[in-house]
């Protein structure tokens, strides 16, 4: 059950998978009472995703959090980015093939963050305690802008829809276009 039944799968079948051993996976977990089914299924996707076999979504790089991000902001953020992208990629698979190989990166400090964030196809730097209440956002490794205010995530995504728009967009057109 729970996270002891994600790692022991998860363990178990990347040894396989890293092997080469087998072509498909099933990953069997006991929900919670009531709980969802296709937790299984989320987890052979993330499991497939990490190991670099397949890519389902744009993998979001998050801060783990210290000392230095004692404020809720980079966790907040990073959740709201990553259920935008989750939202948007039934529509995004249609109108920008590949979409789904972006990283994205929210970092909680100045300290780790712009290294992070340069990683990433597109990275924000959001401040930590006590630092200057601004936001640097790198593009492919490159800083481009630093967002200030209240509004900062909603500024961001505005920015990552307009970087999937410029790299994956390439004029294509849907079926409904």
């Amino acid at each position: 059950m729970g996270t002891k039944g994600v790692v022991a799968s998860s363990a178990a079948l990347g040894i396989l998978l890293q092997q080469g051993i087998g072509d498909t996976i099933r990953i069997s977990l006991t929900p919670e009472p009531g709980g969802d089914r296709t937790t299984e299924v989320k987890v052979a996707q993330e499991l497939l995703q990490t190991m670099g076999f397949r890519q389902f979504l744009p993998v979001v790089a998050a801060c783990p959090g210290c000392g230095r991000t004692t404020s809720t902001t980079f966790q907040t953020t990073a959740k709201d980015i990553q259920d935008h992208l989750s939202h948007s990629m039934p529509e995004w698979k249609e109108r920008y093939p590949g979409v789904e190989g972006l990283s994205v990166a929210v970092m909680g400090c100045i300290v780790n963050g712009p290294g992070e964030s340069k990683h990433a196809n597109i990275g924000i730097s959001l401040p930590g305690t006590g630092e200057t209440p601004a936001a640097p956002v790198f593009v492919d490794g490159e800083k481009v802008a630093t967002l200030r205010g209240a509004d900062v995530a909603d500024q961001f995504k505005v920015m990552v829809a307009d970087y999937i728009e410029r790299k994956f967009g390439r004029g294509q057109k849907t079926a409904a276009e």
